[in-house]
């Protein structure tokens, strides 16, 4: 495809784009979190070497950090953005699902007090492609399926309140659902959840909202949830659990897998833990994930890449089939 522009087609910048395949099917994503604005590092040069059928991005697409009702401020970062050679590259090549974090939506640590909430939805909306949105002014959650994979991607800043809520009532309640009907009807479930999970402390992860936590992981527990697989961002690290310590419920015993993977091209730090796999804090680095499903069995890999795309770590998971999905 290409863009027309007063009659004129700008053949110069080509995209293309394959859309999803239905029913038992190998695929790869991508997935990466934390930019710079205006970011044209090496490292979307190397997202889009990986050839992923989808690219995942799960939070501060940039650091535009505008606390303000300015939309002309969020246009701004947005066209300087999209319009950076490595990203505009990766862009017209690969399809996007996108949520935001902190930095994107808002201001450090933003949540739903943020006086720029209003616009920051509204040039979502009028900027990036997006599976059905709950209403105009809702948590940007969503969720779509490929092949027998339900990925199902959470919002955890527009409807936050500290101490009280990481997702808001409606967003729970549609989290909740998706788990219950995806993990019984899908062969696999991906969670996108922006923050991190594992965490002892810290109000900017869901450690502040453990009651909140609690109640997610007891419905995970409750309804025996064994083909789901968590993936993070906003940690500027790649980390790997194995699901040691991913359990918050009242059952004993091991829950699902999760990785991070971040920062694409911001300073490095650790957040959250612990992990089963070393945390390991950098820029350049993102995250791939491998789908192989052949009808009867479904195996997953999870590595974390550098810049360079050298994997820095790689984890087998071979989730459990519901009934009626295997064989």
């Amino acid at each position: 495809y290409a863009a027309e522009v007063a009659g004129a087609v700008d053949g110069g910048r080509r995209g293309r784009f394959s859309t999803f395949p239905v029913g038992p099917t190998s695929f790869r994503l991508a997935v990466g979190a934390c930019a710079r604005v205006g970011s044209n590092g090496a490292v979307f040069d190397a997202i889009a070497a990986t050839d992923p059928l989808l690219y995942l991005i799960t939070g501060d697409l940039h650091y535009g950090d505008i606390p303000e009702e300015d939309r002309e401020r969020f246009r701004e970062v947005l066209d300087l953005t999209l319009t950076r050679p490595a990203q505009s590259e990766l862009y017209r090549s690969t399809p996007i699902a996108y949520v935001w974090d902190d930095h994107d939506y808002g201001f450090n640590d933003g949540n739903s007090l943020s006086a720029g909430r209003a616009a920051a939805m509204d040039i979502y909306r009028a900027y990036v492609p997006s599976y059905p949105l709950a209403g105009p002014q809702s948590s940007v959650h969503q969720s779509f399926t490929v092949g027998r994979v339900r990925v199902i991607m959470t919002d955890a800043r527009s409807e936050r309140i500290p101490g009280d809520t990481m997702l808001g009532i409606q967003q729970k309640e549609w989290l909740i659902e998706e788990l219950e009907t995806a993990s019984k009807t899908h062969a696999l479930v991906l969670l996108i959840n922006p923050v991190p999970w594992i965490a002892e402390t810290g109000e900017d992860t869901w450690a502040g909202f453990p009651d909140e936590r609690e109640e997610i992981a007891q419905v995970i527990a409750d309804n025996d949830i064994e083909n789901l697989v968590m993936i993070s961002g906003d940690a500027h690290m790649v980390a790997f659990d194995d699901g040691t310590n991913s359990n918050y419920s009242s059952e004993s015993g091991p829950a699902f897998p999760l990785m991070h993977a971040a920062a694409l091209d911001r300073p490095g730090s650790v957040k959250g833990g612990p992990y089963t796999g070393e945390a390991i804090g950098g820029g350049g680095q993102f995250g791939v994930i491998d789908i192989v499903d052949d009808g009867d069995t479904v195996s997953v890999t999870l590595e974390a890449r550098n810049w360079e795309n050298d994997v820095i770590f790689s984890h087998d998971f071979t989730p459990r089939l519901p009934a009626g999905l295997s064989g």
